[in-house]
């Protein structure tokens, strides 16, 4: 499993970095246990953040939690989970992403219901 957040820097989106991050994976347990790539992708899931990490800059959105989604689904991984059910709402009028806010514009339990899609 692997939780791809705070990359120090990236270029494109979340969803893309984090889609990038899990070919690596599937790509090094696929070395690793001599798998093939249906095997591989049953071995291995991710956690991501959501909404604003503690790196400047660095936001996963709804819609990254989407395109996590259509590759958890084409691809059959073990594991779609997310940092924080507590961090899945906005932070309303001066707030800012913590432990109990995502820092971006969402409805209550946004990211959930993305993430609830996924049957594996």
């Amino acid at each position: 499993m692997i939780m791809p957040f705070d990359f120090g820097g990236h270029s494109g989106t979340m969803g893309d970095a984090s889609v990038s991050a899990m070919e690596g994976l599937k790509a090094a347990v696929k070395s690793a246990y001599g798998y093939g790539d249906a095997d591989a992708y049953k071995h291995i899931g991710i956690s991501s953040m959501n909404g604003k990490t503690d790196e400047a800059g660095e936001t996963v959105t709804t819609g990254d939690f989407k395109k996590i989604l259509g590759y958890a689904q084409q691809h059959h991984i073990a594991r779609y989970a997310f940092w924080a059910v507590n961090r899945d709402r906005d932070c309303g009028s001066g707030g800012s992403a913590g432990d109990s806010c995502s820092g971006v514009a969402q409805s209550p339990y946004e990211f959930t219901k993305i993430v609830a899609q996924y049957g594996g």
